[in-house]
């Protein structure tokens, strides 16, 4: 007896969960996805995908038309199944035959007409929900014969319409969530308010290359640029790749142990307008820089403005990621998308794969000219924080706090490097040691011996009173200080209305220079100045001296932090939280205590100052 298949004991209750439970953010992917592939099977020369709205019953719906191989009347009963295609192969890896009516339906529950053109025939169906059948259906529709058909023949509808029936085509109409839903100004949702040039930048975003050959086009009402109130007239769309060579330089670079490459773009606003290079060399859509990682084509875990701003340094950019963009790309089989393919996950066990578990591989692979923007994106500061540093690093000493060791593993798999990079490696045993040994042949051992094993050879003594040097002691160095005084960057990292923001990947702590507390203790201190024959100088040097006791405060807080680190009570989710940017905002608070060495600095300050001027 052959083994037997499961069945689904309810299919319309799996349906209409797998539906509403679908994300719409990925509905332009899907349906630019298929226009995309299926224009790819057109004759060369006519590879064409167009959006453009259709105005129905006086209300504009968002429409994807695209050339290729058309479908018949029994294929697009096939093709509006869920799990089920038309001319594509189905896998885990590439298409699932389920995005692009999943997602839409989501989104468009009131209905998705497909028409289809195949060797000079016409046919239509629509898909949606039916509130009477309390599930999704192709509705039926009556004929003007009085019969009732699901998928009928419009042909000489077409036709009347203005429309070719020369060549094989397909039209796929969003009607959103009801008639009066205009899915070209809301194409998500009712209410949800986009950017007119939302459609154009999403596949601008989301796709890194078109199918050999896809022409794309947009209509002008769907663009940024004129045309707003326009429409029948489109605007070309490429991708970034097409335009790299009108920007000012990028650069890959390759890990050969890992298989991946990084891509650097600089992407600065042009010198003759506000838009980046890339804005002005693409009229279709708005672009910023970015990070994202890139697997076959499509670029997921996708990061721009405030979002990458807030990132940029884990990645080694603590300055500049308004005018560099990272892409992170993944060989193939590195990942599989996630079932919605809003995401990728780890082949291994199917967890999150982001672009966070590559940032070290960023800031390594980093040529010097990346560098180089970044330290020319470094806002300038007249004041010299190394003594704050300095003192910051004889406490860690003084605490004994271990740096975390990052050891790269040999083998050039991906999930190794996800799950060990960042993370002290453990110290391996006589025990462990002995087991890796033992383990069958053919069989790898669960872990690398990062340590010979140890060896009956005689222990040697140092002298009485010896002790450790700070090389062996490895001790972790103190954070780097950078106080942010410009509203948009204390913005774009998040440190509004919070005192600072430790990196640990990077040791790099981020103050914020306009924290409230900050003018409270300058105007004490100010205060008692008032006496300076330059009350606007005064002022400054008060306030300088805030900043400079807040980033000392936070610093220090930050250091017994990691002191933390030395104690097995303490977790990794709870060192987290003992610097998160609530943590160090408190300690930020207490300006109180800083009073007297704010003073001192203020004194040492004006000396200093005097001493110059005389010399």
């Amino acid at each position: 007896m052959r083994s037997e298949h499961l069945g689904i004991g309810d299919r319309t209750f799996l349906i209409n969960r797998l539906i509403q439970q679908a994300p719409i953010n990925t509905l332009i992917r899907e349906f630019f996805k298929n226009a995309d592939e299926n224009a790819a099977l057109a004759p060369e020369g006519r590879r064409i995908v167009e959006i453009y709205p259709t105005v129905i019953n006086g209300v504009r719906k968002l429409t994807f038309w695209n050339t290729g191989v058309g479908m018949s009347a029994a294929e697009l009963k096939t093709a509006t199944d869920l799990s089920s295609s038309v001319n594509k192969l189905m896998s885990l890896d590439g298409n699932f035959g389920i995005g692009a009516k999943v997602s839409g339906l989501a989104a468009s529950p009131d209905g998705i007409r497909y028409r289809s053109c195949k060797n000079g025939e016409v046919n239509e169906v629509t898909i949606g929900y039916d509130e009477d059948e309390e599930t999704y259906v192709r509705f039926a529709v009556q004929l003007p014969d009085g019969s009732s058909e699901a998928i009928y023949d419009v042909t000489s509808v077409v036709l009347a319409e203005g429309a070719s029936i020369d060549e094989d085509w397909t039209e796929v109409v969003l009607f959103g969530q009801g008639p009066a839903h205009d899915t070209v100004a809301e194409p998500i949702g009712m209410g949800v308010a986009v950017d007119r040039s939302f459609i154009a930048t999403s596949i601008f975003r989301r796709f890194v290359q078109f199918s050999p050959g896809v022409q794309v086009r947009i209509d002008v009402a769907m663009t940024k640029g004129g045309g707003k109130d326009e429409t029948g007239k489109s605007r070309p769309l490429k991708t970034l790749d097409e335009i790299l060579d009108r920007l000012p330089r990028y650069q890959d670079v390759s890990d050969s142990s890992t298989g991946i490459t990084i891509r650097y773009i600089h992407d600065p606003k042009h010198e003759g307008s506000g838009h980046t290079y890339s804005s002005r060399a693409n009229a279709a859509t708005g672009s910023t820089t970015f990070c994202a990682l890139v697997y076959k084509g499509e670029r997921y875990d996708f990061r721009t403005q405030k979002v990458w701003s807030s990132a940029a340094p884990i990645f080694g950019i603590p300055f500049g990621s308004k005018v560099l963009t990272i892409e992170i790309r993944l060989p193939d089989q590195a990942a599989f998308p996630s079932q919605y393919r809003d995401s990728l996950t780890w082949r291994h066990d199917k967890s999150p794969l982001t672009a966070d578990h590559y940032a070290y591989l960023v800031r390594e692979l980093m040529p010097d000219w990346v560098k180089d923007v970044i330290r020319s994106e470094s806002p300038d500061s007249a004041d010299d924080l190394n003594d704050l540093q300095s003192d910051l690093q004889t406490l860690l000493d003084e605490l004994r706090v271990p740096t975390k060791v990052m050891k790269r593993a040999s083998e050039p798999t991906m999930f190794t490097e996800r799950n060990t990079a960042g993370i002290a490696e453990p110290e391996t045993t006589t025990l462990q040691a002995e087991q890796d040994e033992d383990a069958p042949e053919g069989l790898a051992p669960p872990t690398k011996r990062t340590e010979p094993r140890a060896s009956n050879s005689r222990v040697r003594y140092a002298p009485d009173g010896a002790t450790a040097s700070k090389l062996a002691r490895a001790l972790e160095r103190a954070p780097e200080i950078k106080i942010l005084t410009d509203p948009d960057e204390i913005a774009d990292r998040g440190l509004k209305g919070r005192a600072a923001k430790f990196y640990g990947e990077v040791q790099t702590l981020f103050v914020n220079g306009l924290y409230p507390v900050v003018a409270k203790m300058a105007d004490e201190l100010a205060n008692e100045l008032s006496d300076a024959e330059d009350p606007d100088e005064a002022r400054s040097i008060a306030l300088q001296a805030s900043q400079r006791t807040l980033a000392y405060r936070v610093g220090k807080a930050t250091c017994f932090a990691l002191a933390k680190r030395l104690l097995d009570d303490w977790s990794t989710e709870d060192l987290e939280r003992a610097t998160s940017p609530e943590s160090l905002s408190m300690a930020a608070d207490d300006y109180r205590q800083s009073l007297a060495a704010g003073r001192k600095w203020i004194k040492d300050h004006i000396r200093m100052a005097s001493v110059t001027a005389l010399g």
